[in-house]
């Protein structure tokens, strides 16, 4: 419920960090802790993120409809990739948890039990920055580590697990993951207007008329994976024009607030719609 608002480190703070005297992380790499225990509120992440959710990608990729395969295999797997060597996952949530906020209660639930499960087994390890491979490589060589390798053959699991929950709950409650909107692929139809291959600059010029041309625009600012907007008049934002370049989501968090979920390449694509707005 905290990721949508991006709140979610508040409540990581209180187990990673001291403010409720636990200090997971801190106490994990300063080998300070107790072996077995401390780590035990990173290391369920680790199965999730370098596994769960790329396999989580392969699933939306493979229930996506035929024609769309490829305009959103570039998301998909830049974005699972992504998620396996550095743990950001948000690339690959906001791609469906406002599409399909079904299938992100499912991965909440999955989440949660990989936690713990990974709680209860004799498996401890820690990051610095998020649950990705590297993380998980450089952990395994301090004092607190407890049977680190053990998270490869979790994680095959968990992936497997992901892949057939996600492809199961997209066919049975079609789930509109990308590739799957039947708004975006009307909208395709109707304008030929879909982003090309030239990249950034066309997808720019795409959101910058959904969002009623430059007159319109206060500001523009971005941060890891969305595009943060204040508009004059948010009844000229035509989302359905926005779709067409290939976003993963908008949503409308204040009455001249607008935020395009794009992915992990939304500063090349800010800094294209900052030159437009120029």
């Amino acid at each position: 419920m905290l990721i949508p608002l991006g709140l979610h480190h508040a409540l990581n703070s209180v187990f990673w960090f001291d403010v409720a005297n636990v200090n997971d992380l801190g106490n994990f790499w300063a080998g300070t802790g107790i072996q077995g225990q401390t780590g035990i509120y990173m290391t369920g992440f680790f199965p999730v993120m370098m596994f769960g959710l790329p396999a989580g990608c392969l699933a939306m990729y493979h229930t996506a409809k035929s024609k769309n395969k490829k305009m959103v295999a570039g998301l998909l797997f830049s974005a699972a990739i992504y998620s396996f060597f550095t743990g950001v996952t948000e690339p690959i949530e906001f791609s469906f948890m406002f599409l399909a906020p079904g299938l992100y209660l499912i991965h909440a639930i999955l989440t949660g039990l990989s936690l713990t499960i990974l709680g209860l087994l004799p498996i401890r390890a820690g990051f610095n920055f998020s649950a990705g491979f590297l993380d998980l490589f450089f952990s395994s060589f301090t004092p607190l580590a407890l049977n680190p390798w053990m998270l490869i053959p979790v994680g095959l699991v968990v992936g497997v697990v992901y892949y057939f929950v996600f492809v199961l709950a997209i066919k049975m409650f079609d789930f509109k993951t990308p590739g799957r909107e039947d708004e975006l692929e009307a909208v395709s139809n109707a304008t030929g207007n879909m982003v090309s291959n030239k990249g950034f600059d066309d997808m720019a010029k795409i959101i910058l008329e959904g969002l009623g041309g430059k007159e319109n625009i206060v500001t523009v600012d971005n941060c890891i994976t969305r595009l943060r907007l204040e508009v004059k008049d948010i009844t000229k934002v035509d989302e359905a024009k926005i779709k067409t370049a290939k976003v993963s989501g908008i949503l409308k968090p204040g009455k001249n607030a607008v935020q395009i979920i794009i992915g992990a390449n939304v500063q090349f694509v800010a800094d294209a719609l900052k030159n437009l707005v120029k």
